[in-house]
């Protein structure tokens, strides 16, 4: 089962590679290009050592995951400025907006230290609770984006929206994941493991849907106008400059 997962991951985020690379998304999300790329690397690391030695694998799954965190962060901060460049000058925004991921974060603190989703060792402890608090802080991000896009009447389908929202979905699988194994246990193991490999292919999907779409375009072809609406739209420009400066100056 897990090969087939590796070699789904492999097709998907080829894809997405593709369509990243043909609509140039490097120049406007840098971060979220480089994220692709990088999962398409890591899964195939992943399958070849899955295949040779498994001991390994697991050695080297977590330093790849710390890379992984690292460009999470960058593409959903980039995303998130974009989609507020208006609004991140305002002092009020801010303030509203580091206060909620402030609430997040010691939310994830105080589930980790006093009610942990998972028992097991101090150091498996440490390593899933940074990840349960860093997933919990990136749904937060996802689901604020997602109320200020309402109240600003920002647009919500655009890239960005989708890089925000892709990564919220992923994160919220992982919480999933581990609170299944604080109220469960082991009875639903077998079924809760693949938890988040089924967020992370819905967000890798939603990212192929949205970036399969042309970019809208806005101009006078659009606008439904020809070469001759164009000249006679000038025309009549030209001319209306022409009366005001004979109003004005008399001549």
């Amino acid at each position: 089962m897990q090969i087939l997962i590796f070699l789904a991951g492999l097709a998907v985020y080829a894809w997405l590679l593709t369509l990243v690379h043909r609509q140039d998304v490097r120049k406007q999300l840098p971060w979220f290009a480089c994220y692709v790329l990088w999962e398409f690397c890591a899964t195939l690391i992943q399958l070849i050592l899955w295949l040779s030695n498994q001991r390994l694998y697991f050695q080297a799954y977590w330093w790849m995951e710390a890379v992984e965190v690292a460009l999470i962060v960058g593409a959903v901060r980039e995303s998130f400025l974009r989609i507020f460049q208006g609004f991140t000058r305002i002092a009020a925004f801010r303030w509203i907006v580091w206060s909620l991921i402030a609430s997040v974060v010691a939310y994830s603190w105080w589930k980790e230290v006093h009610a942990p989703p998972l028992q097991a060792s101090r150091l498996d402890g440490f390593v899933f609770g940074t990840e349960f608090l860093f997933r919990w802080g990136i749904a937060g991000i996802a689901v604020l984006t997602t109320v200020l896009s309402l109240l600003l009447e920002e647009a919500m389908n655009t890239r960005e929206d989708a890089v925000v929202t892709g990564f919220g979905v992923a994160s919220l699988a992982f919480v999933l994941y581990l609170n299944t194994f604080s109220l469960f246990g082991q009875h639903y193991i077998f079924l809760a493991k693949y938890v988040p490999s089924v967020g992370y292919f819905l967000a890798a999907g939603w990212w192929v849907w949205v970036y399969s779409r042309p970019i809208e375009k806005f101009g006078f072809k659009e606008l439904g106008m020809g070469p001759d609406d164009i000249r006679q739209e000038l025309r009549r420009y030209r001319e209306h400059l022409e009366e005001m400066r004979k109003k004005k100056w008399g001549y």
